[in-house]
């Protein structure tokens, strides 16, 4: 079924099937209705991710999948909410486009993008119960989050200290956090246009920040415009 095949069915009784398909790119066809074999939807795998490929799509039944195959410069979309305990690493410049879906972790950071260089992060919501949603890490750079809207215990966006040098765009993304954007390595600057910074602060004993440079972030800077911040 057909990304845009909402709401169809295939039903199939009695029936072999066999997939014959280039297995280094994940499962021919998406799945956006309902598949039933022998009356049953049970066998059938939900596609959680896909690559687009010309006319043709590939689709993951799970992000780490669609991460593992995905090559530089590429676009992996969402195709329906997904919940990990587990945390999603982005390792190679490709783009992460939620299409409006949602990343529910429970794992210490949501997302680490590590040594990698052009990853954009975009149209996707994160809920993260953990301390970091999207962690910065690893020699990382040219990192751009669009139009996310991130909720974390501790960090939104964190950029680690191994992540020296790193340039992160923030644009038109909704962030709440304690330390909401976090920055504790040297030379690094933060750019945030068009967003919502907050910092939900609830203890009035620590000293919390929506944007926080850290002692060790020598030479770094946050430059905000157009931006509220809480």
């Amino acid at each position: 079924l057909a990304v845009e095949a909402e709401g169809s069915k295939i039903i199939a009784t009695n029936t072999a099937i066999t997939v014959n398909g280039d297995s280094s790119k994940g499962h021919v066809g998406c799945e956006n209705g309902t598949i039933t074999i022998d009356g049953s939807e049970s066998g059938v795998v939900k596609a959680v991710a896909y690559i687009s490929y010309g006319n043709n799509a590939y689709t993951f039944t799970s992000l780490e999948e669609a991460i593992a195959k995905a090559e530089a410069g590429e676009v992996i979309e969402l195709l329906n909410n997904i919940s990990s305990s587990e945390i999603i690493v982005i390792n190679k410049p490709i783009t992460l486009d939620g299409n409006g879906y949602k990343l529910t972790s429970s794992a210490p950071r949501a997302i680490n993008v590590s040594e990698a260089s052009g990853v954009t992060i975009k149209d996707l919501t994160i809920v993260a119960s953990g301390e970091r949603a999207i962690n910065v890490i690893n020699n990382s750079t040219d990192v751009v989050i669009d139009g996310v809207v991130a909720q974390a215990a501790n960090y939104a966006v964190n950029v680690a200290g191994s992540a020296a040098g790193a340039k992160v765009t923030i644009v038109n993304s909704d962030l709440t956090g304690l330390c909401t954007v976090n920055v504790a390595a040297k030379n690094v600057l933060v750019t945030v246009k068009d967003s919502t910074i907050l910092c939900d602060d609830q203890t009035p004993v620590e000293n919390y920040a929506a944007l926080n440079l850290a002692v060790e972030a020598e030479g770094s800077k946050i430059i905000a415009t157009n931006t509220a911040i809480t």
